[in-house]
């Protein structure tokens, strides 16, 4: 806005009242739902690894809430929790959820699987439907993937407790 048309006074007041708007921003989010906002929620939402009752309790709503918000259901949201999904867009409980991650009394899904888990899954998901017509083996496939994966785990519970005791 173009200010030279005020009085002196008007103006100091003006810059002042503009000053003062700048040391407090407005957030980005003003409690309307449209549908770029609910996109971006849910990218958040996912990317944490949370799920609708994590993150329904950590804003103070029913989880039923958030899949309103996500899915276009719900316009806008009360006053109350403004403040804190504004926060939440803007990564300042990130670090919080993240060390909270796994935690059962946050209910947030697991980490994600290493993309080298996710290539042996989808190896031994093709191996078994290559047997399609051999029920026989597909058994087999299975029996030996659990056991390859009982062993994997023995191994790495003994090197846990050998560095444990520190031999």
């Amino acid at each position: 806005m173009h200010i030279a048309f005020l009085s002196p006074l008007t103006r100091r007041s003006f810059n002042l009242m503009a000053e003062f708007a700048e040391s407090f921003p407005l957030p980005a989010f003003h409690g309307q739902f449209n549908p770029q906002f609910c996109a971006e929620f849910r990218r958040k939402r996912l990317a944490l690894g949370l799920s609708y009752c994590a993150l329904g309790r950590f804003l103070g709503v029913h989880w039923s809430t958030i899949r309103k918000w996500e899915n276009g259901l719900i316009c806008q949201c009360s006053l109350h929790s403004r403040k804190r999904i504004a926060g939440f867009l803007r990564g300042d409980f990130d670090d919080d959820i993240q060390a909270n991650l796994g935690d059962p009394r946050l209910g947030a899904y697991l980490r994600p699987v290493s993309a080298g888990a996710m290539a042996c899954v989808r190896h031994l998901v093709s191996c078994y439907h290559l047997l399609e017509s051999r029920p026989d083996l597909r058994s087999l496939l299975l029996d030996e993937a659990f056991q390859a994966a009982r062993e994997a785990l023995l191994k790495i519970n003994a090197e846990l407790a050998r560095s444990a005791s520190g031999k």
